[in-house]
């Protein structure tokens, strides 16, 4: 009986010690996940502040080299930035990439930026003037002016609302609403000429020169029929051989346009004294993005006014699919003071111009258009991520991508 009992004592003992052993094990890997953990975490943290340190310099000044930040000690553990800068076309690109150590834990971060373009705004002006943005107005997409911006009533502003200059609210009862967010000394220039959509159209597009006008109106079949200047009309020309980059460029002339586009088209008109877009009749793409899919994009680029012309197809509506850019002036309407109402600009898009323009007068309270045209301006959302060919540039860079390894 003794013995027995010595035996399972035994026994027990070294199932005990074994189990304790065991214990031991798993509470050390615990305490070295534990450890590990924290390590990594820490590093990962270490480089997401950097990081955003970083972009913050770069986007206050994009000539920041990061060279004030090549070696830093920082919450116990170091960190390196770098900043590889290159083009894909005619835009800036730049690659910022942190790499951080905490004890024996890396992370890094890496994150592309790139200039944006102009067709990303709804709504853009270089000068406001005295126009008031009043109950009633509505603006889809981001909007952004470098003047002061005049608010009266409510208006409602759906995408993120910049502006330079500060906020002029008109009486105590005006309460503009800023669904996107609001932010004020934000400056994004207009370019000093129209060079860079020159340049694209001579490299791989069609740049016209040495005529006072040009005719052009699109086919729902990714044709244009062009008649330049004295010459004859050719019809049918492929848009994809005729202008193989999609940028179709007039210097020191104005083109006249209209038809239905099948594709991803800009069309420009430069120069001092010309460089107007007249608008003879509907501009549309051929699969509407308002019901359903489609792969056409359109840009209109004017050195000077983008203007609505005073003809038979105009004096019932006018509709405008495209992305507007207008230097100098804005877009406007022939004769926009005389002759009977003509409907409705039914802009599906965005516009970016150097100065509002009149498109009409109106009479009365509640004003009715006695005059050229009301408004129905709807921003196309597809110009968030994608921009006409060759669009111009705002100079500005915008983070496209964060990645963290």
């Amino acid at each position: 009986m003794g013995r027995t009992s010595l035996i399972m004592i035994m026994g027990f003992s070294t199932a005990l010690m074994m189990f304790g052993f065991d214990l031991s094990k798993v509470s050390t890997a615990a305490y070295e996940n534990y450890i590990g953990y924290y390590e990594r975490t820490t590093a990962h943290n270490i480089a997401g502040s950097v990081a955003n340190m970083a972009c913050n310099e770069f986007f206050r000044d994009s000539t920041w080299s990061a060279s004030s930040y090549n070696t830093m000690s920082i919450f116990g553990g170091t960190a390196k930035a770098t900043i590889q800068k290159f083009s894909v076309g005619d835009q800036k690109h730049a690659r910022l990439i942190v790499s951080t150590q905490y004890l024996n834990a890396r992370d890094t971060v890496v994150v592309l930026w790139g200039q944006s373009r102009f067709s990303k705004f709804a709504y853009y002006s270089n000068v406001e003037g005295s126009i008031w943005w009043v109950t009633g107005d509505t603006v889809w997409g981001p909007f952004h002016t470098q003047d002061k911006m005049r608010a009266a009533g409510t208006p409602v502003f759906q995408g993120k609302a910049t502006n330079r200059d500060g906020l002029i609210l008109k009486d105590t009862a005006a309460h503009p609403q800023f669904l996107g967010g609001y932010q004020t000394g934000v400056s994004v220039s207009l370019p000093n000429d129209m060079s860079t959509i020159e340049n694209s159209a001579s490299a791989g597009g069609r740049l016209i020169t040495g005529v006072n006008t040009v005719y052009i109106t699109f086919n729902a079949d990714g044709t244009l029929n062009h008649k330049i200047g004295s010459a004859s009309w050719v019809n049918n020309v492929n848009i994809s051989t005729w202008a193989p980059n999609g940028v179709i460029c007039v210097r020191n002339g104005d083109l006249r346009v209209q038809g239905t586009v099948n594709g991803k088209v800009t069309i420009a008109a430069t120069g001092s004294t010309r460089g107007r877009v007249y608008l003879d009749d509907d501009i549309k793409y051929a699969a509407d993005p308002r019901v359903g899919p489609s792969d056409d994009i359109m840009g209109i680029c004017a050195q000077n006014n983008i203007i609505m012309t005073d003809n038979t197809a105009n004096q019932t509506n006018i509709q405008i699919d495209a992305a507007l850019f207008s230097l100098n002036g804005g877009l406007s309407a022939e004769d926009y003071s005389s002759g009977d109402p003509r409907g409705v600009i039914d802009l599906y898009g965005g516009i970016t111009q150097n100065s509002r323009q009149a498109v009409g007068t109106f009479t009365g309270t509640p004003p009715v258009i006695n005059h050229g045209y009301r408004k129905n301006y709807r921003y196309d959302s597809r110009l968030m991520q994608e921009a006409p060919p060759y669009f111009p540039l705002t100079g500005v860079y915008e983070i496209l991508s964060w990645y963290e390894k």
